[in-house]
């Protein structure tokens, strides 16, 4: 073997156990680190109130923020200020007209406000503007259910099952559909 090779083999044979060694050192030091610190929770988070002023701030910085007003509105919703919420619902809803989340989130609070028919009409335009979306087909079923109409509520709950029977929507509308059976069963006896 010539000198030169002889060096460079002897060099290898001694970097191999140094390269171990240290990547052996780094695993053991790199398990000794402390974790980090949980997150800690924001003002904002614990105090919805609190939110909701900081929301308000961004709100008159940007003036019909789509993102601000839907969670000012899930915030009142949350708190029982239905009104407050319907209020940012519908701007929500003039700040960007296609989006169909924003019209199922309005019907469900004027639902809730007591509002049946500008509840209805606000959810049957979330499924004009998304004929598939399934929380805007199981909630026009339960609308419909609830105002007696069970064929209309078994046409949308099925419709809901069969755009996305997997989503907590679909698992619902299946539940619907079952109640209605179970009624009808009842009835017929």
């Amino acid at each position: 073997m010539k000198p030169s090779r002889r060096k460079w083999a002897l060099l290898a044979v001694l970097l191999v156990p140094i390269g171990a060694g240290a990547l052996f050192l780094f695993r053991v030091t790199s398990r000794l680190e402390a974790p980090s610190p949980p997150k800690q929770p924001t003002a904002a988070q614990d105090n919805p109130a609190h939110e909701l002023k900081e929301l308000a701030l961004l709100l008159q910085k940007k003036p019909g923020h789509f993102p601000v007003l839907m969670r000012m509105a899930q915030i009142e919703r949350d708190q029982g200020m239905l009104a407050a919420a319907i209020t940012h619902l519908r701007e929500a809803v003039a700040s960007e007209p296609a989006n169909a989340d924003a019209h199922v989130e309005l019907g469900r609070a004027l639902w809730e406000k007591g509002d049946r028919g500008e509840a209805l009409k606000a959810t049957e335009q979330a499924l004009a503007i998304n004929p598939k979306h399934v929380d805007a087909l199981y909630n026009l079923g339960a609308i419909q259910a609830n105002l007696g109409d069970t064929k209309d509520a078994r046409s949308y709950w099925e419709r809901a099952i069969e755009s996305a029977p997997e989503s907590d929507s679909g698992k619902k509308a299946r539940e619907g559909l079952a109640r209605l059976q179970g009624g009808e069963s009842r009835r017929s006896k």
